[in-house]
């Protein structure tokens, strides 16, 4: 009886060893140490709260609890830079975007005061290469020059004499 109480122990200190998997976490902050033989890691903030299982069902993720993560392919949107210079700066009349090549859609531009107050709005169109803005209407002061394409947003100080 003892034979057999100590073989079903040893099953489950062996299952225990080596049945378990790596685990990994998703979260905001976090950390991993080994000293003297001992291994401590900590997490702050998990990012991902409902529960989540890939329709494969290779993917789980559940609130609370460290989860195995596997990753097979992650998309990229590369966007291409566009290179502006805004000139002259301080300007008294008209300040002038340029870009380095045109335009290849839609650019929303916005001119807004210091308290973020929007005082124009424009819209530069594909194939624009330059585009000047009016600031004669302009009381002197500072200015920000919003552009926006898609969910890219550029910001530029203006100074008016």
């Amino acid at each position: 009886m003892k034979r057999l109480l100590f073989i079903v122990a040893a099953l489950f200190a062996v299952t225990a060893l080596f049945g378990q998997q790596k685990l990994d976490v998703i979260s905001s902050a976090g950390g991993f140490n080994v000293s003297s033989g001992i291994s401590i890691s900590w997490t702050l903030g998990e990012t991902i709260i409902p529960n989540f299982t890939s329709p494969d069902g290779t993917v789980s993720l559940a609130h609370g609890f460290q989860q195995k993560l596997i990753i097979t392919k992650v998309d990229e949107l590369i966007e291409n830079a566009v290179t502006v210079k805004v000139y002259p700066n301080p300007a008294s009349e008209f300040v002038r975007i340029e870009f380095e090549q045109a335009v290849d859609s839609e650019i929303k531009m916005s001119v807004l005061d210091l308290r973020g107050k929007v005082l124009e709005n424009d819209m530069i169109g594909p194939g624009t290469s330059y585009f000047e803005i009016n600031l004669q209407n302009l009381p002197s002061g500072i200015y920000f020059l919003r552009l926006q394409k898609g969910k890219f947003v550029n910001v530029y100080r203006v100074v008016k004499l």
